[in-house]
């Protein structure tokens, strides 16, 4: 998802991307409660080295919303020979806490079977559902008139592909011969925005310092 970082010297917006408007707080708040949340996820086991992003239950929807998003594919890697959930566990440690905290809300939105009654009739929760009302409920979203939902769809989606197309099993499988030597620094520092200067590193841009005159006055 998109964040907005603001000019050097000024105060980060505390309204979030997605928050904003009416309709799109109500929904996120939503995602959090309501009587039919109570109801069950699918239970998934959790990588064997562990969660440092998701809940047991984040997991599990994002386990159930990576099938939908990658349907297997002659010739690809699986969604779980790829770790694709685990992937998105991974690369939400390197995102800012507000990044994080609207993906959770959104995979909470997803799953909860009170939003997923009051706009398609279907009182279940996503990961229980069957794949058509999956595949059927993720249609709604992409093609929704609320932007939150279609910016949601866009960001979760985002989340899969960059988990399943970052993962080296999959290069072969789009003739990708990986990063060039030099290119990628595995001990570089993480940069998560917030008004901090980014700092030096390949893909960092900074301003040639002007030129001194040697000249006489």
């Amino acid at each position: 998802m998109k964040m907005y970082l603001p000019p050097p010297g000024s105060k980060p917006a505390r309204r979030s991307v997605l928050k904003r408007g009416l309709i799109g707080g109500a929904l996120l708040a939503l995602g959090g409660g309501g009587f039919l949340f109570t109801r069950k996820s699918v239970e998934v086991d959790p990588p064997g080295d562990g969660l440092l992003s998701f809940t047991a239950r984040e997991f599990a929807i994002v386990t159930a919303l990576s099938y939908r998003v990658i349907p297997h594919r002659e010739g690809f890697p699986t969604v779980d020979a790829v770790q694709v959930a685990r992937g998105c566990d991974r690369i939400l440690t390197l995102v800012d806490e507000t990044a994080l905290t609207e993906t959770k809300q959104l995979l909470m939105l997803l799953e909860n079977a009170l939003p997923n009654f009051l706009f398609g009739r279907r009182a279940r929760t996503f990961s229980t559902m069957s794949s058509d009302d999956q595949d059927a409920v993720l249609t709604e979203w992409q093609t929704s008139r609320i932007t939150l939902r279609r910016t949601g769809y866009t960001a979760l989606r985002g989340l899969v592909m960059a988990a399943y197309f970052s993962s080296p099993a999959t290069w072969p499988a789009i003739g990708y011969p990986g990063p060039l030597p030099g290119i990628h620094d595995p001990n570089a520092p993480v940069w998560k925005g917030g008004g901090v200067e980014r700092p030096i590193g390949n893909g960092t841009f900074r301003e040639p310092a002007p030129a001194v005159d040697g000249g006489t006055p």
